[in-house]
């Protein structure tokens, strides 16, 4: 590795990056690392993650050239669903931490001039929160925060007032409506009965929530993932019919998040620095997903996370790849930004859910194309899903446990990975954190930390956050990214076949540059980062490309 940094010294002139330079919108070529605080650092032995775990491995971000980190919720909760279920938007849970905890985590990420994103969870609330018991006893103003309604009758028998399931039921009996016997109505319930849906059409609700937003901010926040975006607002008629059309991207959806962008905006024009930011979660089509960002006159979110990769579960082609990155880049509104992601609580490892050779090959992918990149804890060592046993489990929710994609970061190769001291943690880790840590890698010259950590600096050349961008597909195997700025460019050469495959570098580089410099590898490449080849050498015209790898070249063109 210190031949990397000699050799990039000279082919990056001076643009290492610094992050004091970012600017107001300092959003739009970040790197957003998502972690569960549960499962990420355990300060004080009791075998749950807390905040100052957290804060304890900030140097571990500024190490890793990532400045913006994205908690999933840290609110107070009856952990029905790993905190998604908010019994109190105000209060810390204290299996957490405290507030003051959060505001020294907030410091300490100011000194090193980091960003929080906080999740925003506002389709529903947990099953606990004063403003559901309230609602039950009817009590004003909090009555209607909820949606309510009677019962159907069928042959004397009362019955949910329609057919809707809740998501973390499809495919079984599972209805989204629990009766409440107290209040002697139905409450709906897109996810887990314990997590009622709030109604948002109710204007006291809504001012309620842009205090809670504001609080945060006031605390330093820099934005908010709108947890569950597409499922804000059910269809009026409440109608029996199929799950998407009437429990999905209802219209007033977008019209909800542009009230509330409004309101966001008007913040950042009276406190000024950098931009605070919505980002929507929307796991739908692709023509669905883009009205997220909304227009010039009318905005919504900053953007929604591109979830194109988390759709591939099976190896793909270059062609396709290339094919699906177009569609989605040809109808992206101008101006707007792309968030990509492989990877998040939600679903499997994207090591696990393909094949392992593509835990590098997504990470390097993703972090050359232009844009914003969403990173899941422990993808910097690409980690994939473990083995949970049936006792250990703590998500039961949508047919299948999604806990083998949130099992411990993996450290060292200490008592349960590092993570902590306590016999018995929140969820177990993976049995494979022996090989595959954090510090081992660190210390390692060919690891996924240490690709990681080349490509996640890179992206502070002006190449990457102001370059020009262009991809191709050579043939169904080789896929090709190219960034430049002036002189520099960076190429990006991924192998998706199964055999050794031999390519004319010199030919993919097209104007001869003075060295062709490795500036990152995948960790089964067979090169080192540092290497340098010689243009129209025999090794560069006949470059062979390992099975299922990645190489991205730096080079300086005199003639561009």
């Amino acid at each position: 590795m210190k031949v990397f940094g000699l050799l990039l010294s000279f082919f990056c002139f001076s643009s290492s990056f610094e992050f004091e330079k970012l600017d107001t919108e300092w959003w739009k070529n970040t790197i957003i690392y998502e972690l569960i605080p549960y499962t990420f650092k355990d300060s004080d032995g009791d075998g749950i993650g807390d905040l100052k775990g957290i804060t304890s491995k900030l140097d571990h971000f500024v190490d890793l050239g990532i400045e913006t980190i994205h908690l999933t919720p840290m609110y107070k909760t009856t952990l029905k669903d790993m905190g998604y279920d908010v019994s109190d938007y105000y209060a810390i849970e204290p299996k957490l931490g405290t507030m003051d905890d959060f505001d020294e985590l907030v410091r300490e990420m100011k000194k090193r001039k980091m960003k929080l994103i906080l999740d925003l969870v506002i389709n529903h609330s947990g099953y606990e929160h004063e403003w559901f018991q309230k609602s039950i006893d009817r009590i004003h103003p909090y009555t209607n925060f909820y949606v309510w309604r009677n019962p159907k009758y069928l042959g004397g028998q009362k019955i949910p007032p329609n057919n809707w399931r809740s998501i973390f039921s499809l495919g079984t009996p599972g209805s989204g409506w629990t009766w409440n016997d107290k209040r002697k109505q139905y409450y709906f319930h897109q996810f887990l009965p314990e997590q009622p849906d709030f109604d948002l059409n109710h204007k006291i609700l809504k001012n309620e929530l842009k205090k809670m937003i504001k609080f945060w901010l006031d605390k330093g926040v820099a934005g908010f993932r709108l947890d569950a975006s597409p499922f804000y607002f059910e269809d009026k008629s409440f109608l029996d019919d199929g799950y998407e059309d009437r429990q999905m991207n209802q219209p007033e959806v977008l019209q909800f998040i542009h009230e509330f962008r409004l309101f966001l905006d008007q913040y950042n024009q009276r406190k000024g620095g950098p931009e605070r930011i919505f980002i929507a979660e929307v796991h739908s089509e692709s023509n669905t997903v883009v009205q997220y960002y909304g227009k010039p006159d009318y905005r919504i979110t900053h953007f929604p996370y591109t979830f194109l990769f988390e759709h591939f579960h099976a190896p793909t082609t270059a062609t396709t790849l290339q094919s699906d990155i177009e569609k989605w880049m040809n109808i992206l509104p101008e101006g707007a930004v792309s968030a990509w992601m492989t990877q998040d609580h939600d679903g499997a490892r994207v090591g696990s859910r393909i094949i392992p050779e593509y835990g590098d090959i997504f990470t390097m992918i993703t972090m050359t194309l232009p844009g914003t990149v969403g990173v899941y804890y422990g993808q910097e060592i690409s980690m994939e899903n473990g083995f949970i046993t049936r006792n250990q489990i703590r998500d039961f929710s949508g047919g299948g446990s999604r806990d083998p994609a949130r099992l411990l970061m993996q450290w060292d190769d200490s008592t349960n990975a590092g993570f902590s001291s306590n016999s018995k943690p929140y969820l177990p880790p993976n049995s494979d954190y022996f090989q595959k840590n954090v510090e081992d890698q660190k210390t390692e010259v060919v690891s996924h930390y240490n690709m990681f950590k080349d490509v996640s600096i890179l992206r502070h050349t002006d190449a990457f956050k102001i370059g020009k961008f262009s991809h191709y597909a050579i043939s169904d195997h080789i896929y090709v990214i190219i960034r430049s700025h002036e002189h520099h460019v960076f190429t990006l050469v991924v192998n998706f076949d199964t055999a050794v495959t031999p390519i004319n570098l010199t030919n993919i580089l097209k104007n001869p540059p003075n060295r062709i410099v490795m500036a990152a590898t995948s960790t089964n490449a067979g090169y080192l980062t540092g290497f340098i080849l010689e243009p129209n050498s025999e090794s560069a015209n006949e470059f062979h490309m390992r099975p299922l790898s990645a190489v991205l070249f730096e080079t300086i063109h005199p003639s561009l």
